[in-house]
């Protein structure tokens, strides 16, 4: 992944998709529009994560964890580390720049499409051996977001 922080990132994305995901909305519907902004963040996600595996060294869930900093980057989350050992990485993030900058503009929904949905591909464009369990995001009115990943066990 390149230098520049995610969260600079993903506000260079929104500027040219939120307009156009807003226009898409009101021509097809939110649901169909939804449903293809999710699609094409899945595929994002995923390719975005194989990249990430063919470039970082050592198990799926190093080459996530040498990820995180990019996504952090510039204060972006307030993380509360719970677990970091070979087989998990836990943690929940109590504040979140990026719900901040898509409540701002109206649009949580679309932030949380274009930013929280983005996990758990990534995850699985990382490996298949790994997994992430999340019940809640701050973009979609939960206190914070608990993430847990985990090596699968042989």
């Amino acid at each position: 992944m390149d230098q520049l922080p995610y969260l600079e990132r993903v506000k260079i994305q929104a500027e040219i998709l939120l307009p156009f995901y807003r226009r898409v909305r009101a021509e097809i519907g939110e649901e169909r529009a939804a449903a293809l902004l999710r699609q094409s963040v899945e595929e994002f996600g995923e390719r975005l994560g194989e990249q990430v595996a063919e470039s970082v060294s050592g198990t799926s869930l190093e080459k996530l964890k040498a990820l995180l900093p990019a996504f952090t980057a510039g204060d972006a989350l307030d993380i509360e580390p719970l677990a970091d050992t070979p087989d998990e990485l836990s943690l929940n993030v109590r504040g979140c720049r990026y719900a901040e900058y898509f409540k701002a503009l109206g649009e949580p929904a679309f932030g949380a499409m274009l930013t929280c949905e983005i996990d758990p591909p990534l995850t699985a464009g990382i490996g298949r051996d790994i997994t992430l369990q999340r019940s809640q995001t701050i973009l979609e009115g939960g206190s914070h977001c608990d993430f847990r990943w985990r090596a699968a066990s042989d």
